[in-house]
């Protein structure tokens, strides 16, 4: 049963409230879609790799039994937006000198963390005789190797393309290694305080609830029980 609204009131509209992820996909989505209009096709093709990039997860969730948690598709949108659209498409790379860095030392962090969930997961998350520190190192290892990798594509676009991403050549490149292994470390150093000691550190609670939506992969170890050092 409705009621009328008292006399001399007005109807007032519920205010419109859009969720900030909800914004930051909107956002991407109106960027393509103006480039697309505009015939700036290398913004709209940029902002489709960042929407394809942040799709992956959920691909990947849809043809398998692993699930990730709900804040990774947003996370590598808003990362891959970064690096594209504002550090390559607007210019940031070379207006801020420390864009670069900021990226480098946050993705070299992730891979660390996703260093440790598959080192976990080769031990089904019991590790009985393996120490923790041991793993922590596995993961940063993983997170160098793809860094290094990376800075392979970029020579290779470089010679093969003629395009600059190596800006400045061995220089920017040792760099970029340097700031890895940084990034690395502290990506490790978060994942075994995770799995030691169940802190809360910066990226971990990625790594925490990757694991408890993955019983089957994680099937030795309650979720949150510390582990050997």
């Amino acid at each position: 049963m409705t009621t009328d609204p008292a006399p001399g009131t007005k109807h007032r509209p519920l205010p419109l409230r859009l969720r900030p992820t909800s914004a930051i996909w909107l956002g991407v989505v109106a960027i393509m879609t103006v480039a697309a209009a505009q015939s700036a096709w290398t913004t709209a093709a940029a902002a489709a790799s960042c929407l394809l990039f942040a799709l992956g997860p959920r691909g990947y969730s849809a043809i398998t039994t692993v699930a990730f948690p709900a804040g990774l598709s947003t996370g590598i949108l808003v990362f891959t937006t970064a690096a594209l659209l504002m550090g390559e498409i607007a210019g940031f790379y070379v207006t801020l000198w420390w864009w670069d860095v900021v990226l480098h030392l946050v993705s070299s962090a992730a891979l660390s963390v996703v260093g440790m969930a598959l080192a976990l997961m080769a031990v089904g998350n019991a590790l009985p005789r393996i120490a923790a520190r041991m793993l922590a190192i596995l993961a940063l290892g993983f997170a160098m190797m793809i860094g290094a990798l990376w800075e392979v594509m970029e020579f290779t676009l470089d010679a093969t393309l003629g395009t600059v991403t190596q800006r400045s050549g061995l220089p920017d490149t040792m760099s970029d290694i340097a700031i890895n292994f940084i990034g690395g470390l502290l990506g490790a150093l978060a994942a075994h305080a995770h799995v030691t000691r169940a802190a809360r550190w910066p990226l971990t609670g990625m790594l925490g609830r990757f694991i408890a939506l993955n019983p089957d992969l994680y099937p030795l170890r309650p979720h949150g029980q510390p582990v050997r050092r």
